[in-house]
């Protein structure tokens, strides 16, 4: 939902697209409601970060077989969408775009590039912070949280440096460069993914936790702390402490108490989340964008983006459950034969 939001409304230049008022200084209301989206990623990466690291610190073995297969699922539902989409890119008359060349389909295919949907870039990166978790947990185990924060840092303000201002000039060779920017890109993501795997070793979210347990108002507090971060980032419009927005504001959602339905409710998004981050920019940039800025007051825009996303998401699930349950299948057979015989 902050990516919807980051990408729908993030811009000073509305050029008509939808309305702008209220107006805080001659800018959109919501162009400071949409860059605070700008925490998508980050939170993302510190969920994953904390997520993995209790993975293969209580994985009994087998780490990179895993692995392999948390890769390879996130591969087929890409694949899938990448299908989809380009066959309905090239119906609707985009010819030149979808598929364009052979070469273009096949860098797409393989995650090497993003030419036919900007938001799939982070499939790449994640795909490389997955493959390097068992290694970083090992150091993250291994050396002190602060160092570790340290230089982790101190890699994300250089990544971040060259990503925006691209100081470092490799020419016009685009292998290089596309190596380049797969570093960059993993650069900056690396920080809120190691700061996730601290949070678990340290269990440092339980200590919040029980901290913010005893306070009577907690609810309050933690609204008002996520009313503080909007107003210092739209104070501070730079990217560069995203990780710092994002992590904090997840912290502090968790802690808030919410009701069985509206978890039921992030459930259901949940669910289908990944769907909605991959096909989200075909309807509100590349193949369908009239139609999303139809209705053109914000929160309409964003609820008719979302219903699109979920109506594509629940096609997607009728092609991907099958396939990931064949799988799953053979991978429980194989198990099984190799236990008989052993």
């Amino acid at each position: 939902m902050l990516m919807l939001l980051l990408h729908l409304f993030c811009r000073k230049e509305v050029n008509g697209l939808y309305e702008t008022s209220p107006l805080i200084n001659g800018v959109p209301l919501m162009y400071y409601i949409g860059l605070f989206g700008d925490a998508c990623v980050p939170i993302y990466c510190f969920a994953s970060g904390y997520g993995l690291f209790l993975s293969i610190k209580n994985a009994q073995g087998e780490i990179l077989k895993k692995n392999v297969k948390r890769i390879l699922k996130l591969l087929i539902n890409y694949w899938i969408i990448l299908v989809l989409f380009v066959s309905l890119g090239f119906f609707v008359g985009d010819t030149q775009v979808y598929p364009g060349s052979l070469t273009k389909f096949l860098l797409n295919f393989f995650v090497i590039s993003s030419s036919y949907n900007g938001a799939w870039w982070f499939m790449q990166t994640y795909i490389i912070l997955v493959i390097l978790s068992p290694v970083l947990t090992k150091i993250i185990n291994k050396y002190n949280s602060y160092f570790i924060i340290f230089i982790s840092g101190i890699i994300y303000l250089f990544a971040y440096i060259q990503r925006i201002k691209h100081t470092i000039n490799f020419g016009d060779n685009s292998v290089i460069s596309m190596i380049i920017n797969s570093i960059v890109l993993v650069g900056t993501s690396q920080l809120p993914y190691i700061v996730g795997s601290i949070f678990a070793k340290e269990r440092i979210y339980s200590k919040i936790f029980n901290a913010f347990s005893r306070l009577t108002l907690k609810n309050y507090i933690c609204l008002a702390i996520i009313l503080l971060l909007l107003l210092f980032h739209s104070f501070y419009e730079s990217m560069i402490i995203a990780p710092i927005t994002g992590i904090t504001f997840i912290c502090v959602f968790i802690l808030i108490d919410k009701k069985v339905l509206i978890n039921k409710i992030f459930k259901f998004f949940g669910d289908h989340s990944t769907n909605i981050w991959l096909t989200h920019m075909f309807f509100y940039l590349t193949i369908f964008p009239k139609m999303t800025f139809e209705p053109y007051f914000p929160i309409l825009i964003f609820c008719w983006l979302l219903i699109m996303c979920l109506i594509s998401s629940f096609i997607i699930h009728l092609i991907y459950k099958p396939i990931i349950h064949y799988i799953d299948n053979k991978i429980n057979n194989v198990h099984y034969i190799k236990k008989d015989v052993i």
